[in-house]
């Protein structure tokens, strides 16, 4: 019998063993697709340790490919690439992939190239509308999988440069990817979501990493045909400077999705915050999460008035949040990648922990401290007293040199001309997280997540077959219940 705490790790592998073998043998195109889409949000969702599916691709591409039709494209071999092409799972607010294509499209603006972008799956309209005019003729994709991936396929003929940033489930983007390399056409991989399994990494020319993790995770646990540092942009390179401020009477901010504030059996953020609010007068603003989280419950009843879920909020809100703000503290147990660093050059005291275990993902880890309780007395040090943590100025220039949306699309427009970055070494030393450092979060959770979404688009005979095979394969029954439900149901 399978010890109960360690059930949904058996299951993980029971259910990606399913859909894996049901990708590899599906009898239609768009079943193998969903089947592979389903895998992919299984090892997103559920951060096990495992990070790509290099050989599940290849096998996938070599079945599929005559489904491609084979078009002439412009070639470009020899001259400078012009034609630059973003590809996006999703176009949405709450998604960081559109805000970080907004952000190198913009550093990219002074280069005499044409930009425009390509959704795979869904796009909320207001965020298309805020999308820069020089991302110029948009698509939007509809259909099936496989009408996707051919209506992508054809799209990008015609571009001379690919940024794939894509969802770590959409195959689709990375089947049409592997084509389009095979034509010559160069294919850049921003690893975004580096810290899960996607597809993708291995059907690109060079992955562009954000930070020194997400390096030594691909370059451990990945196939990358080469890496390159590209980094994220921190700041708008022609905006100016806010100075830190010492404003210890404004709230307490803190900023991410919900999920990253789930409590583990060593981290409670919640309990973290009891502490520091029976220290300071300050009240505290979370934005991201809600009261739908339950274990904010406790916190909001002993402090209520003083507890602020937000949920999630438009940039504009967040903006004036940083700017009433007395200091920020960073998520945890899973902490920010990018927002940690926003804060400080925003001007805030920023606070985190995890300095032993750190992303490596700008100047600003440096500032992180090894334990609760060391965060418990920086901050109400700082809020007490107006003593402000040492070595913020120094980061705030670092992060503007190196991480300004010019800097960062310097290095990219330079990989798409085949010169690759290395890591730099001030990330190599900071960035000391181990590879396994989330999938260990996962395995003392306890919980299987199964996707929601995507089941009915299966056919009916593919949902048949799968009826008739999961009660049989030793998975809990409660995850057997689940998945009857989504087959059925959708």
């Amino acid at each position: 019998m399978v010890d109960g705490r360690f059930s949904h790790l058996r299951d993980l592998e029971i259910l990606a063993s399913l859909l894996r073998r049901e990708a590899l043998t599906a009898g239609k195109f768009n079943d193998a697709l969903v089947c592979a889409s389903l895998l992919g949000r299984l090892h997103w969702d559920n951060i096990s340790g495992l990070f790509g599916d290099d050989e599940l691709e290849t096998r996938l591409f070599d079945r599929w490919k005559s489904e491609l039709p084979v078009l002439s494209s412009r070639t470009t071999s020899g001259s400078k690439p012009r034609k630059w092409v973003f590809v996006l799972s999703r176009a949405s607010a709450a998604g960081g992939h559109s805000r970080l294509m907004k952000q190198l499209s913009s550093g990219l603006a002074r280069y005499d190239i044409e930009q425009s972008f390509v959704v795979t799956h869904r796009a909320t309209f207001g965020v298309l509308n805020s999308f820069p005019d020089r991302l110029q003729n948009g698509v939007v994709l509809k259909g099936p999988l496989e009408n996707r991936l051919r209506s992508l396929y054809t799209t990008l003929l015609n571009a001379d440069v690919i940024l794939l940033l894509n969802n770590p489930d959409d195959i689709g983007a990375a089947l049409a990817a592997r084509a389009l390399r095979k034509m010559n056409k160069c294919v850049l991989f921003v690893n975004h979501a580096d810290h899960v399994f996607s597809f993708g990494p291995g059907a690109a020319d060079t992955v562009l990493e954000i930070c020194a993790t997400g390096w030594n995770t691909t370059a451990e646990r990945r196939l990358p045909n080469s890496q390159s540092f590209m980094g994220i942009p921190l700041v708008e390179a022609d905006s100016e400077t806010v100075p830190i401020r010492c404003n210890t009477s404004g709230p307490i901010l803190s900023i991410g999705g919900p999920g990253k504030y789930k409590p583990t059996a060593n981290l409670n953020f919640a309990s973290f915050l009891e502490r520091i609010l029976s220290l300071v007068p300050n009240d505290v603003v979370l934005i991201g999460p809600s009261k739908k989280e339950d274990w904010w419950a406790d916190l909001s009843r002993k402090y209520s008035g003083r507890v602020h879920l937000m949920g999630i909020q438009p940039p504009e809100t967040v903006n004036s949040e940083f700017k009433r703000a007395s200091c920020y503290i960073d998520s945890f147990p899973m902490d920010g990648g990018t927002v940690f660093s926003e804060a400080i050059m925003n001007g805030l005291p920023a606070f985190g922990l995890n300095r032993k275990a750190a992303l490596g993902i700008s100047p600003a880890d440096a500032l992180r401290c090894d334990g609760v309780d060391q965060l418990v007395v920086n901050i109400s040090h700082y809020l007490n007293t107006g003593e402000r943590p040492a070595g913020l100025d120094i980061v705030q220039n670092q992060i503007r040199e190196e991480f300004s949306n010019k800097a960062v699309a310097d290095r990219l427009f330079e990989a798409a001309s085949g010169t690759y970055a290395p890591l730099p070494d001030f990330l190599v030393a900071m960035g000391n997280r181990s590879p396994d450092y989330n999938a260990e979060h996962w395995r003392e959770n306890g919980n299987l997540y199964c996707p929601k979404r995507s089941w009915r688009k299966l056919s009916i005979g593919m949902k048949i077959r799968m009826l008739r095979s999961i009660g049989k394969l030793g998975l809990s029954h409660s995850i057997v219940k689940e998945l009857r439900y989504r087959l059925i149901f959708g």
